[in-house]
């Protein structure tokens, strides 16, 4: 069992709050984030794309210099391949109902992968384009610890595949899938097949971006969406979509409305990507995101800080009886776990919370299916992540108290 808390360390005040649920959202957020969007709504408060005077010039800068930033952190083939949402969620949305329908580019009788990890963000959308398109949509399983087998779903992709869908991290256990290989095996499907028939690989970096490095270009991933708040640090309600170009004539804007381009006309802009940005954009949260990426150039150490909290974590856990592990050691310190039949992960974490004042979060996070892998369809899991800024005593004090937890079952038992 871990060492204590030493007399002056952060986790030994009583009311100190360690937050353990960052595949949920960051916290606390990027420095000069808050500070950034309070001077947004202080100081310039107007709208991007909407008038010529100076505000609105600043607002217009601040969104081309997030969208130029985004494009050099992902390598996407230019700044129009990137376009923001309301979230990830919403970027997902917009790539799967713009592409996947039965007057789209991804259309009727089209075969659709997906994986067993996938988030509701992916699943939902996913499976309702295909319902729409009369498209077939299989899923590919996981192994008991999120893991996806690269031979099983290249080996899945047929004639009439047109869309593989995939998460870059579980966010249940923290398994990082294999999204070079897989990337590569549809870059060689693609070459041999005609423009009309090519397969789009959709990848949700919800739990990436800002963790891990990503290269679009280099991964052969199509399309990448990714939140704010998560692995950059920045503030909820933004999103991200990279889509490349080969998509950009083909998509269809699942959204309509003004973008400050040519109102007169009826439809969306025809270029991207003011054809996928309707509405006024969320500025506040643009300049939080923009913080939050001038940030992420002090964290060049935070790669390897990671993964030895994730080797502290699992190690830590692994040792305790009585309970059950998820995932392994990786890039990312995430772990879901199971106390067994006696105590249900809702009521474990009310434990953490109200008598160790530790936030992580139970349940099946959005991602239903992999639980049938896992063994946990009933109750899900109990998750612990962490991340920029979780410390070692953090993490001793959640194996502690979760050691704790673990022996007072056993003694009731």
């Amino acid at each position: 069992m871990p060492s204590p808390p030493a007399a002056d360390s952060p986790v030994s005040d009583p009311n100190h709050r360690i937050y353990l649920d960052h595949a949920a959202t960051s916290w606390p957020k990027a420095q000069g984030v808050a500070e950034a969007m309070v001077d947004f709504m202080t100081n310039v408060g107007a709208s991007a794309s909407r008038g010529n005077h100076a505000s609105a010039m600043k607002a217009n800068e601040l969104t081309r210099s997030l969208r130029s930033r985004l494009t050099r952190f992902v390598n996407a083939e230019s700044a129009e391949c990137i376009s923001f949402h309301a979230g990830c969620t919403s970027a997902l949305n917009a790539v799967i109902h713009g592409l996947v329908g039965p007057s789209h580019a991804i259309g009727k009788d089209s075969h659709l992968l997906v994986s067993a990890v996938e988030h509701n963000a992916v699943l939902r959308p996913i499976l309702m384009a295909a319902n729409s398109a009369n498209a077939m949509l299989e899923e590919v399983p996981s192994d008991a610890h999120g893991s996806l087998p690269v031979d099983e779903l290249i080996g899945r992709i047929n004639d009439a595949t047109r869309l593989v869908a995939l998460s870059h991290v579980s966010n249940v256990t923290g398994a990082v899938q294999p999204i070079a290989d897989i990337g590569e095996a549809i870059s060689r499907i693609n070459q041999s097949r005609d423009a009309s028939n090519q397969i789009l690989f959709l990848c949700d970096a919800a739990q990436s971006l800002g963790y891990l490095p990503i290269d679009v270009q280099a991964l052969g991933v199509h399309a990448l969406a990714a939140p704010a708040h998560k692995g950059c640090g920045g503030p909820p309600g933004i999103g991200m979509l990279s889509l490349s170009p080969q998509w950009h004539d083909q998509i269809q804007p699942w959204m309509q409305g003004g973008t400050g381009h040519d109102g007169r006309s009826d439809e969306m802009p025809p270029s991207m990507p003011q054809k996928l940005e309707p509405g006024t954009m969320n500025l506040p949260a643009i300049a939080g995101w923009l913080a939050a990426m001038d940030s992420m150039a002090t964290r060049q150490e935070s790669a390897l800080v990671l993964a030895e909290r994730s080797q502290q974590l699992h190690r830590g856990l692994n040792a305790i009886e009585g309970i059950q592990v998820f995932g392994r050691p990786g890039p990312l310190p995430i772990a879901s776990l199971d106390f067994g039949p006696d105590l249900p992960p809702d009521d474990a974490a009310a434990i953490l919370d109200a008598e160790f004042r530790i936030e992580v979060r139970a349940g099946h996070h959005c991602a239903a299916r992999i639980h049938k892998y896992l063994g946990t369809e009933s109750a899900g899991t109990l998750r612990i992540s962490g991340g920029h800024g979780t410390n070692p005593e953090e993490i001793d004090a959640v194996i502690a108290a979760v050691a704790e937890i673990a022996a007072q079952i056993t003694s009731l038992t």
